[in-house]
């Protein structure tokens, strides 16, 4: 999930990390002056190679074999002289790039075996909920200078969350199925260690996992300058019918509340339920005069959502109490 930084001191033994899977860390690899070599090698986007490391060059730096070329790699300190390691093949340009796996020691002391990567999450967990971390998250960034333009917001609020870091994995992985650049990938806040502290990777870890958990989004910041937006994403939760979820033919409705403040209108609150192409929409509105106002609108709004592909299931315009 998270690079790890060479000078981070992790003490050893298990650490307390919920439903996990070990996520282990990723590092670049490749110089220019090798990229020729390693495409003559016809590596595939993807694919695993086992490799061994042959020599130290200076500092972090190794002469690592693969297949039948040797490439000058930075494997920082997880590596030594004589290892065989596990390399993923995931670009080709501008330099040839690999993920490499740390391997682990099993202790000897009969305590769990959790990879780097686990016990790294383990303490940002044990550093947020000392910081009483909330589960909402706060951007930093005004998500479009042109609130006038539905078309722009929305482009701004998807771009707003897939830079947020929350979903860094699964963007991961999209990478290396080849449906997301790397250079996307280096915009998330994991990959920026020169803007970002412990203290708000760990923050950013426990909102990660309370997303997987819950399977809910909180978002809060300013849409456009100096108009702040709640933004709460989740999967209906039937009450009564604990399997239901589990079952393949049971669709479950994606659920979508936005609530704003704004300077003359109040209070307006959103709520939309989609389900299998049919949409319920909500509005509540604070005052009179911006909920006649909604209503006199309701024709147009009812137009756009057919527009879009969707089928109104249902309208509901009332008050916001």
């Amino acid at each position: 999930m998270l690079k790890l930084p060479d000078n981070l001191s992790i003490s050893p033994g298990p650490a307390p990390v919920g439903k996990l899977l070990p996520v282990l860390a990723s590092d670049n690899i490749g110089t220019a002056s090798q990229e020729s070599s390693a495409r003559a090698t016809q590596f595939a986007l993807g694919r695993e190679y086992s490799a061994q490391v042959l020599s130290r060059v200076d500092g972090k730096a190794f002469l690592v074999k693969v297949d039948n070329a040797v490439l000058k790699m930075d494997l920082g300190n997880a590596a030594h002289v004589g290892q065989s390691i596990t390399l993923r093949y995931v670009q080709d340009a501008p330099v040839p790039t690999f993920l490499f796996t740390p391997q682990t020691t099993k202790p000897t002391d009969g305590s769990a075996l959790l990879s780097p990567g686990a016990r790294l999450i383990g303490q940002y967990l044990q550093e947020a909920e000392k910081n009483g971390v909330s589960n909402k998250f706060e951007a930093a960034v005004v998500v479009t200078q042109s609130p006038k333009d539905p078309q722009m917001v929305a482009q701004g609020l998807r771009q707003a969350v897939a830079n947020s870091g929350l979903f860094y994995e699964s963007h991961l992985s999209e990478m290396l199925q080849g449906g997301r650049t790397l250079a996307a990938v280096m915009q998330e806040p994991q990959n920026q260690t020169q803007t970002q502290n412990q203290a708000q990777i760990a923050t950013l870890t426990s909102q990660q996992l309370a997303i997987l958990e819950q399977n809910r989004l909180n978002w809060h910041g300013e849409v456009w300058p100096g108009q702040k937006m709640e933004w709460d994403v989740y999967l209906e939760q039937r009450e009564g019918d604990e399997h239901a979820s589990e079952r393949d033919d049971v669709a479950r409705s994606v659920i979508s509340e936005v609530k704003l403040t704004f300077p003359h209108l109040g209070v307006v609150a959103a709520k939309l339920t989609i389900v299998d192409g049919y949409i319920s929409i909500n509005l509540r509105a604070e005052q009179s005069e911006t909920l006649d106002a909604l209503k006199r609108q309701s024709r147009g709004l009812t137009q756009a959502i057919s527009d879009t592909g969707l089928q109104l299931d249902g309208l509901v315009i009332s008050a916001y109490e």
